[in-house]
């Protein structure tokens, strides 16, 4: 297995990857999924948000996938105060302009600004603390211990090599909840999001790195 950056010729293939493995999350069906009457333009804006999440990113080098042989098994996003953001004109290259309909329609800064609330709840210390902003498993993997594995050997290696002290991350499934604990990490929050009358469970997770 190769554990490695990804790069830009992949952000299609990734996007439909974390579409697909993330068409049921509650984070999205219980808050913005809610604003959709077809499920095909739901996945449809799942893919459009992840190609410009992905892009961005890939471009700031935050995106890493496993790999085995030519196989993607899973996509992770880090984040640390060390690495650059991309800004407002880097995300439009990376063809934002495509979700300017979400805004107008289905209230996507909203549903942005609440991620971006949650996603900084558990980042006690951000100088020497890396977030999982994202752990995608491709779904014709899943329920073959490889998220545990791209966690294990893989990134929590990797953070520890570049300096991390803690690894954090936010979920909303209880199941979700039981993996990370499984994986060494302790609930630090747990509080419900809300989105337009809706709402979504949310836990903070964080793991120590010695």
């Amino acid at each position: 297995m190769n554990f490695r950056l990804a790069v830009q010729p992949e952000v299609k293939y990734l996007s439909q990857l974390v579409a697909d493995a993330f068409k049921d999350y509650d984070l999205y069906q219980q808050t913005i999924g809610q604003t959709f009457k077809q499920a095909a333009d739901f996945h449809q804006f799942l893919k459009r948000l992840h190609d410009v999440h992905l892009a961005a990113s890939i471009a700031k080098n935050k995106v890493f996938v496993l790999e085995d042989g030519q196989q993607i098994l899973s996509v992770v996003v880090l984040d640390n105060e060390r690495m650059p953001s991309a800004n407002m004109w880097q995300y439009i290259q990376a063809g934002g302009w495509q979700l300017v309909p979400y805004f107008i329609g289905n209230q996507l800064g909203k549903f942005l600004t609440m991620l971006d609330k949650a996603e900084k709840l558990p980042q006690q210390k951000p100088q020497t603390n890396w977030h999982v902003n994202l752990l995608a498993v491709n779904p014709a993997h899943q329920g073959q211990k490889i998220g545990s594995r791209t966690l294990e050997a893989f990134v929590i290696p990797y953070a520890k090599a570049h300096g991390a002290k803690t690894l954090s991350l936010i979920t909303n499934t209880p199941r979700n909840v039981s993996f990370y604990q499984k994986n060494q990490f302790q609930v630090v929050d747990e509080r419900m999001l809300y989105f337009n009358g809706s709402q979504v469970s949310n836990w903070s997770l964080v793991r120590t790195l010695t």
